[in-house]
């Protein structure tokens, strides 16, 4: 199957409606979030591997609000279990397993989200 076909991870419904037609805010919004995940996801991974799990839950924690403002419910939700399991000191075994699973679906998102992102820049 090709990726770039398949259902995105994320609903800009609330960002739409949010932005109230104003597309340079939606624009300047996806590229905060283009610009602030990929440095936080790193960060992530660096914790994780450390496990540093105060850091864990702290950045976990930050990323969980952009996730539901761009509608990636399902991402976020596996971030939330991240949180926890940082929280409860990193003993979820799978909790480095659900965090690649969780910056593969991002990648695949921003990717898109910077195609988007064009298309609206375009539209301006």
């Amino acid at each position: 199957m090709n990726t770039q076909q398949s259902e995105p991870d994320f609903d800009l419904s609330f960002l739409e409606e949010i932005a109230d037609g104003n597309k340079e805010f939606m624009i300047e919004s996806i590229d905060m979030f283009l610009v602030q995940t990929p440095e936080i996801f790193g960060n992530l991974s660096k914790s994780i591997a450390s496990k540093d799990w105060n850091t864990t839950y702290a950045l976990a924690h930050k990323v969980k609000s952009n996730l539901g403002f761009f509608g990636m419910d399902r991402i976020k939700g596996v971030m939330q279990e991240i949180e926890a399991g940082a929280k409860a000191g990193g003993t979820d075994a799978e909790l480095p397993l659900k965090f690649e699973s969780v910056k593969k679906a991002v990648a695949k998102s921003l990717e898109q989200l910077t195609e988007i992102k064009k298309q609206k820049e375009a539209e301006v």
